[in-house]
Order: C-alpha cells, then structure tokens, then sequence
C-alpha cells in the first residue's frame, strides 16, 4: 500500500465512520492532501491513471462534483469534465470519444431517471458509472434499473470504492469491470 492510498483509506474509514465534517473541512483535507502530493512527489495511486468523465444531469450548482474533482485530483485520475445540467446524449458522445474507465454523475431529481438510464445502458464496454445524489435515497432501485455500477453517498464512499479497484502504482494495466 502506498503512502496516498493509505491517507486516503484512513480519511474514508473516519468519514465513513463518523460521517463527513464541514463542506470547508473537506475542502481542506483534499488540498492539503494535493500539496503533500507535490511535496513528496507523489503522481498518484496508478502508474497510468484511469480517465474520470464527470457531469450532472440535473444539478445546476455541481458542489458535489467539485468535492469529486478535488479527491479524484489528489488519486491521480484525468478528470474529463463534461459540465453541469448535461443530456445523456452529450455525456455518451463524450464517453465514446474519450473511453474513460469511470464516469461520474449526480442525479438529483427522481425524474431525471429516463436520462440516466440512457447514460447506464449506452456506455462503452469497461466503463464503470458511479452515481451520487438524493435521488438514490428516494428510490435505491433506479440505479440498477439504469444501469449504474455503484451510488456512492459522498465523497468517503467514492474513495473507498475507487481504492477497493485500484490497480497498486507499477502495475501496467487498468481494468474497469
């Protein structure tokens, strides 16, 4: 296990744990984890990092995906952002030019499921849809009706999950399943 991977699995167990701290004090541990990264020289958990093509159905704002940019950031992944208030047609098209391993979106709204469910089943083979937002708490089953791989409730489960398939710094290849 590697030094990041190791701040990064202590700061998801605690939040995971004890539940996230202030919006400001996320912030200040993903940049202050970002600074240790140039500090020590660190480029990341993989030797090759997976694509993050990231966007919001529904959500105008986009404080979650920004939380989502600043830790994939410190993991070391290329975040492809695709925007906020996008159609499933341009997140696809964006997902066929770009191939990345992870797409993640915020869906807000229990009516945008028609939308999401054009996004789940048109991604490319090897993609995996990570999806967050209210509306999974009032209807856990869309995202298996849309094909979403994984609903992390925030930020602590999105690291623990991308840390669970990382592929460890030196290994040649990226498998998203």
């Amino acid at each position: 296990m590697t030094a990041l991977s190791q701040h990064l699995e202590n700061l998801s167990r605690a939040w995971l744990a004890q539940g996230l701290p202030s919006r400001e004090q996320v912030v200040r541990s993903g940049r202050d984890l970002i600074r240790w990264k140039q500090e020590s020289g660190n480029q990341g958990l993989w030797s090759k990092s997976p694509r993050l093509l990231t966007a919001t159905l529904d959500d105008g704002i986009g404080q979650g995906i920004e939380i989502i940019h600043l830790f994939a950031e410190v993991m070391g992944m290329q975040i492809i952002p695709v925007g906020l208030v996008r159609p499933a047609e341009a997140i696809v098209a964006a997902c066929l030019e770009h191939r990345p391993e992870y797409v993640g979106l915020t869906v807000l709204q229990l009516d945008s499921e028609e939308e999401l469910a054009r996004v789940g089943h048109r991604l490319p083979a090897g993609t995996c849809l990570i999806a967050g937002g209210p509306a999974f708490r009032h209807d856990p089953d869309m995202a298996h009706r849309c094909g979403v791989h994984y609903v992390a409730a925030n930020v602590a489960y999105f690291i623990d999950y991308v840390l669970k398939r990382a592929v460890p710094q030196g290994d040649e290849e990226i498998t998203a399943t």
